[in-house]
C-alpha cells in the first residue's frame, strides 16, 4: 500500500513537473509588459515630431554598430556575435518588408525592446540586449520605432546563425529568460540629479554598457550583482571594469571620461576593438549634455559622490632590475619611435603606453594581443587618427614578447609579475 501510495506521488509530481515545463516552453510564465495603448499606430504628425528624439536614442542605443557591417549597408545586420554555442548575425532593422522590420507595427517594436519577442512570438536571442532595453519608456521606444523606419529600406538577406542556433530552440529561451530576465526598472537614487538620472537610464538601458562589462553567469546571463566589474572575453579581448572605483584609479573623472566617449581617445589610450564600435558609432555622435550624463553616472560612487582620479602608478623596482631590461632595450627598439621614449605617445599617430588601460590591467591578455596582432589606422572626431600599428608575431620570439610586455606592466602599469613565453604562445595560439 504504502509503495502504491509512494509510485502515485511520484508519478503525480512528474506530470506536475511536465506541465509546469510545458507552460514554460509555451511561454505561459512571460506576458506582454508592453504599455497600453501602443496598438494605435503613430500619427504623421507624431512620426515626424519623434525622428530627432528617435535618432538620438539610436545613437545611445548604437544600433547602427551592431546591425552596420563596417563597409557594409547602414542597418542590414551581418556582424557576427560570437558566442561558446555558435555564432549570432545581426539582423537587418531597415524597413524592408522581406528582409527588415518593414512588417513591424508599433507594438510588435515595443514587444521586442520591452520583452524580447518578435512578431509570431519569436523569442529574440540575448545578443539583442533586451534585458537592458526593457526598462526603456514607451515614448522612446516610439521614438525609436519613428527613427528606424524612416531610414532607407534595405533588400539584404539575413545571415545565418551557426551552431545550436540553427536549431529550433528559441521556445527554449523561456527557460533562459525565466532564469536571466529580471524585471527591471530605470536606476534611481534619492537626492540624485537629473544628470545623473539620465546617466542612469541610459547606461543600464538602451545604452547596454553591461551588455559587454558586466560578466556573465554559465547560462551566458547578464550577472548584474557584478553590474560593469568586466572581466568577461570578447572578440578575444578582456572587457575592462568601468565602476566608478575602477576608472578612478585608472584616472579618469567626469570630463576626461566625457572626452574619451565623445572622441575615443584619453590619456589612458585610445578605443579600440569592440569600443572603437561604440565610440565611433555612438557616443561620439551623441549630444553633449547625454555623454556628460553617462560619465557623471558612471564616475559616481556607491555613496553618490563623484569621484576624483588617483596619481598613476609608479615604476616598480622589477622595472630596473636586470631581468626586465631586455624588455626596455626591445621597447627602445621596437615601440618609442610611435609610442615615445617615456610613453608619452605622440598625438595623431600614436596613444599613450604611461598609464595605458590594456598596460595597467591585471589580465595582461590586452596588451598581448595588441602587440602580437596590431591595430589597424584608426579615425576619430575632429580629423584625429591613430596611425597603424604592425603586428609582431612575426617580428620576436614569445620570449621577447613576454620581457617586452613584461618590463611595460612594471614600469607604467604597477603590475609586477611577469609574463611567461607560455602566456604569449597561448594567445598567438587563440587558445
Amino acid at each position: 500500500m504504502k509503495r502504491n501510495r509512494l509510485r502515485n506521488g511520484l508519478a503525480g509530481f512528474i506530470v506536475v513537473a511536465v506541465l509546469l515545463a510545458l507552460a514554460v516552453l509555451l511561454g505561459v510564465f512571460r506576458p506582454s509588459t508592453v504599455a497600453p495603448g501602443v496598438q494605435q499606430p503613430l500619427t504623421d504628425a507624431q512620426t515626424r515630431e519623434l525622428l530627432p528624439r528617435g535618432r538620438e536614442l539610436a545613437l545611445a542605443g548604437n544600433c547602427m554598430g551592431c546591425h552596420s557591417l563596417p563597409q557594409g549597408p547602414r542597418g542590414a545586420g551581418g556582424v557576427p556575435i560570437d558566442t561558446p554555442f555558435g555564432t549570432l548575425y545581426s539582423t537587418n532593422i531597415t524597413p524592408d518588408k522581406t528582409h527588415g522590420i518593414g512588417n513591424y507595427t508599433r507594438e510588435d517594436f515595443h514587444r521586442v525592446l520591452r520583452d524580447g519577442i518578435a512578431p509570431g512570438n519569436r523569442n529574440l536571442y540575448p545578443g539583442m540586449p533586451f534585458v537592458f532595453t526593457h526598462i526603456t519608456r514607451a515614448e522612446d521606444i516610439d521614438a525609436l520605432y519613428a527613427y528606424i523606419m524612416s531610414l532607407p529600406s534595405i533588400a539584404e538577406p539575413n545571415v545565418a546563425n551557426t551552431g545550436v542556433f540553427r536549431l529550433p530552440v528559441r521556445p527554449f529561451m523561456n527557460f533562459w529568460a525565466l532564469i536571466n530576465f529580471p524585471d527591471r526598472q530605470p536606476p534611481v537614487r534619492e537626492g540624485a540629479s537629473e544628470q545623473w538620472l539620465r546617466g542612469a537610464y541610459l547606461v543600464e538601458g538602451l545604452g547596454h554598457c553591461g551588455a559587454c562589462h558586466t560578466p556573465r553567469n554559465i547560462t551566458m546571463g547578464v550577472s548584474f550583482a557584478r553590474s560593469l566589474e568586466g572581466g568577461d572575453v570578447v572578440d578575444g579581448l578582456v572587457v575592462p571594469d568601468i565602476t566608478a572605483q575602477t576608472l578612478a584609479k585608472r584616472g579618469f573623472n567626469t570630463t576626461s571620461l566625457s572626452e574619451y566617449l565623445s572622441s575615443g581617445i584619453s590619456a589612458q589610450g585610445t578605443a579600440f576593438g569592440s569600443m572603437y564600435t561604440v565610440t565611433h558609432f555612438s557616443t561620439s555622435a551623441m549630444q553633449a549634455a547625454d555623454v556628460d550624463a553617462i560619465a557623471s553616472y558612471l564616475m559616481t560612487g556607491k555613496d553618490g559622490q563623484l569621484l576624483q582620479p588617483a596619481k598613476g602608478p609608479e615604476p616598480l623596482p622589477a622595472a630596473s632590475d636586470t631581468p626586465l631590461q631586455r624588455g626596455r632595450l626591445s621597447y627602445l627598439s621596437a615601440c618609442a619611435g610611435c609610442h615615445g621614449t617615456n610613453g608619452e605617445g605622440i598625438p595623431n599617430v600614436a596613444p599613450p603606453m604611461n598609464g595605458n588601460i590594456a598596460v595597467v590591467m591585471d589580465s595582461p591578455v590586452n596588451l598581448l594581443t595588441v602587440i602580437l596582432q596590431g591595430v589597424p589606422t584608426q579615425t576619430f572626431t575632429g580629423n584625429q587618427r591613430m596611425y597603424a600599428m604592425p603586428g609582431f608575431a612575426d617580428r620576436m620570439s614569445a620570449e621577447e614578447v613576454a620581457g617586452l610586455a613584461s618590463w611595460m606592466r612594471a614600469q607604467w602599469g604597477g603590475q609586477g609579475k611577469a609574463i611567461t613565453a607560455e602566456q604569449v604562445e597561448a594567445i598567438a595560439s587563440g587558445k
